[in-house]
């Protein structure tokens, strides 16, 4: 897949459309618990199951492998750090998203330099839920979880990296897209990704304050 196809879809309609959480079939009541070291086999298993079901209508099957072969899904440190939450249905992991204030591991495969967000920045890492259980509020759920955590560590704007099959749930989550990237995999494949920000509660305001206007999407006041 060369560049130009590979950052294409970002414009699709389907890409951008609004994300109807709501719609699937009746909320599911997950336990929301950090990650151990126990659950990494089982965590990698349904990361890289959902990633290849539910990024498959965004890239190509070679991008997939590609990107799982050389990123991976997620950084296990993050279990150790303490930062990492799964979802459990029934004694299994249904989804998966973690948090962390240092610099990720995919930046390296970054092309462009990322620009500085105002404020502390936490980023939002590895979210997963587990194909048969998508649209059922669990993405939801995690994400609220992760954030809360951000904020009490003291995180005035969080920020990730999103799949193109994940933009529609941030964006209805209130976060902004402020840049377009590229991961370069094995110097000859694209993986395109959007760089998505939202400030925290109690710093959104002062940054309203501090453009004179409330902006359509608040975190628009914080992209550089």
């Amino acid at each position: 897949m060369n560049d130009t196809i590979a950052a294409a879809p970002r414009h699709n309609a389907a890409i951008r459309g609004r994300y109807e959480g709501g719609d699937g079939d009746a909320p599911m009541t997950a336990l929301i618990r950090p990650a151990t070291p126990d659950d990494l086999e089982p965590l990698l298993a349904m990361q890289q199951r959902s990633l290849r079901l539910l990024g498959a209508a965004f890239y190509d099957r070679e991008v997939l492998e590609a990107a799982l072969a050389e990123m991976g899904t997620m950084d296990p440190r993050l279990i150790g750090d303490g930062t990492y939450l799964v979802a459990e249905l029934e004694g299994r992991i249904a989804g998966s998203a973690g948090w962390t204030l240092r610099k990720p591991n995919y930046a390296r495969l970054m092309r462009e330099t990322l620009l500085p967000l105002p404020g502390r920045c936490g980023t939002v890492r590895s979210v997963y839920v587990a194909p048969e259980v998508t649209r059922r509020g669990i993405a939801r759920r995690l994400m609220a979880a992760v954030e809360q955590r951000l904020a009490a560590e003291g995180a005035e704007v969080a920020e990730l990296m999103a799949t193109l099959s994940g933009v529609p749930l941030y964006d209805a989550l209130g976060y902004c897209a402020v840049s377009d990237h590229v991961l370069a995999l094995g110097g000859r494949m694209a993986f395109p990704v959007v760089r998505m920000v939202r400030p925290m509660p109690a710093h959104r305001a002062v940054m309203a304050h501090r453009a004179g206007a409330a902006a359509p999407c608040p975190a628009a006041a914080a992209a550089p």
